[in-house]
């Protein structure tokens, strides 16, 4: 299964849909921790993202990532994954991202370091 999500820049990107923590393949990209929308009305506003990061490694990042039980509170219960190989583009996506999500996990993280 897999989401689209769009960026500031109106350009769509694909995601892959786990829909529980599994093994992770060591390779980069990003990834979202996901609050499933009510299917199939989407009436709840649809999937929101609670978290965005970006990996060089999903094996190494996913398998105990700090910021998960924080999103699991707040609902989280699916984890979105887009492999992207270059680092440069990994960046240009995730901020693009970023930006039109606002996740609110990334806000508090940002918050606590001003």
């Amino acid at each position: 299964m897999s989401f689209s999500w769009q960026g500031v820049s109106g350009a769509w990107y694909e995601f892959n849909v786990a829909r529980a923590k599994r093994t992770w393949d060591p390779m980069g990209g990003l990834y979202m921790f996901v609050k499933p929308g009510d299917m199939p009305t989407m009436e709840a506003g649809g999937p929101i993202c609670l978290y965005l990061g970006i990996t060089d490694n999903f094996a190494d990042t996913l398998a105990r990532h700090e910021m998960w039980a924080a999103a699991q509170q707040l609902g989280a219960g699916e984890i979105h994954l887009m492999d992207v190989r270059d680092i440069a583009e990994r960046e240009r996506i995730g901020k693009d991202i970023l930006e039109a999500q606002t996740p609110v996990l990334n806000r508090q993280m940002l918050r606590r370091v001003a």
